[in-house]
């Protein structure tokens, strides 16, 4: 770690571990019952969280945090948030296990004191607010404190979990925030209601079974849901090995259809196209070659001219490759993109020769994103042109061969690649 990280992790650690004493010395003794209740509550709701391929995870532990809010109040919180920490274990691979004894001991104190440092904030702003609205009398305002309160705990939890990121990966920050904490807002939102009906069952007499009852279905949704996630894991990494094995027939195409994938997703979410889209856009970069499985390999591998006819066998590689996933199980998207990833934005392409409109966008993606690290690859009969060589090209088919707008996209991606290697 570099000096700025350590003095970034050292003064958080600093003020969370503060606050922490702090607010223990605040519990009322009469609690402690329900501080160990809350705590290793909130430890399990760490331990068991939904992990997907980005290298994102979910849990309901906000879920926990919330509701030992609204029992037992700020300090009360910072002490669950943060202890349960050492009930925390995890196995990030099978046979492996990760918990509080064998885990480098600042991400646990730097989670811990994240965690408070949240809890403290958050917990301070609701108590003013609920006090300055009169926010008991008026269900309104009571609202309005619940949903400052989370949206305070979320700002503040994230923004120093980036920072630490920043100060690691030398990368912008709402860059880091927008890749890593945007797409779990609404479902950091959707634990609030949660959050409150879990304080609401523990009202009751005998509430803490009403709580573990309720856990029950919840941890095992999570284990269905990963079990869900795991197998689409699985099919993508089939689907890589697939495509592994079609380049390995070409010495020349070793890795083109992975960078394709890259290139296609870049210009994909660039156009913001929706994620299931990008999805199936990866999907089909992938396997955009799949049908080169039924050509010969004198032919791929020629070094001359083709000949006509040789080059009409070429040609049928995208229908070859729609009739092998015929019987997969795929979405039409995926299978249709591959299909089309040779036809021109002017016609003149195959297999069928359509034109502008009549061809998804997703497949003129696949297309330029082909064509290029075709141009700036060795291939049998010729050596690899230089990025720059390749962009003119991009540049001078646009409209013709390739979609403009596309074009454009795939043409400024590349060049802000160029810059950034060129300044490091």
């Amino acid at each position: 770690m570099n000096r700025k990280t350590i003095f970034f992790l050292s003064i958080i650690c600093i003020i969370g571990i503060s606050i922490i004493l702090f607010s223990i010395n605040k519990i009322d003794y009469t609690q402690w019952h329900d501080l160990i209740f809350w705590i290793i509550l909130a430890g399990m709701s760490q331990s068991f969280s939904v992990k997907f391929m980005n290298g994102g995870a979910l849990t309901v532990t906000f879920a926990i945090i919330f509701a030992s809010h609204l029992h037992g109040g700020t300090y009360f919180t910072v002490a669950v948030a943060s202890i349960s920490h050492f009930f925390f274990f995890n196995t990030p691979k099978k046979g492996v296990y990760e918990h509080v004894f064998n885990r480098p001991f600042y991400k646990t104190l730097f989670n811990m004191a994240n965690h408070a440092i949240s809890a403290f904030i958050s917990g301070n702003i609701y108590h003013m607010m609920h006090y300055q609205l009169n926010a008991s009398q008026n269900p309104y305002s009571y609202l309005l404190c619940l949903f400052v309160y989370t949206t305070v705990f979320l700002l503040i939890n994230s923004s120093i979990l980036i920072f630490l990121m920043v100060f690691l990966n030398q990368e912008s920050f709402f860059k880091l925030w927008k890749n890593n904490i945007l797409w779990a807002i609404p479902n950091f939102y959707a634990l609030a209601p949660l959050g409150y009906f879990t304080y609401l069952l523990y009202q009751i007499p005998g509430g803490h079974i009403y709580v573990i009852l309720l856990f029950g279905p919840l941890l095992l949704a999570r284990y269905s849901f990963q079990l869900y996630l795991d197998s689409k894991k699985r099919y993508y990494q089939i689907i890589q090995t697939l495509s592994a094995a079609i380049e390995a027939k070409d010495k020349y195409t070793e890795g083109h259809s992975k960078r394709v994938e890259l290139y296609a997703e870049k210009i994909a979410q660039k156009l913001k196209l929706p994620s299931s889209k990008i999805e199936s856009i990866k999907v089909a970069a992938l396997l955009h070659d799949i049908g080169k499985i039924g050509i010969e390999d004198f032919i791929l591998r020629k070094p001359q001219p083709l000949t006509k006819e040789e080059w009409e066998k070429i040609k049928q590689h995208p229908s070859i490759g729609l009739k092998i996933l015929e019987d997969v199980d795929f979405s039409d998207d995926i299978k249709e993109f591959i299909k089309s990833h040779h036809e021109r934005y002017d016609g003149k392409g195959y297999p069928q020769g359509l034109k502008g409109p009549e061809v998804p966008i997703e497949a003129y993606i696949i297309a330029a994103a082909d064509a290029y690290d075709a141009i700036t690859s060795d291939r049998p009969y010729r050596k690899a042109f230089t990025p720059q060589e390749a962009l003119d090209i991009i540049r001078q088919n646009k409209g013709t061969q390739f979609h403009p707008v596309v074009a454009d996209i795939l043409i400024s991606t590349i060049q802000e690649d160029i810059n950034k290697s060129s300044l490091n």
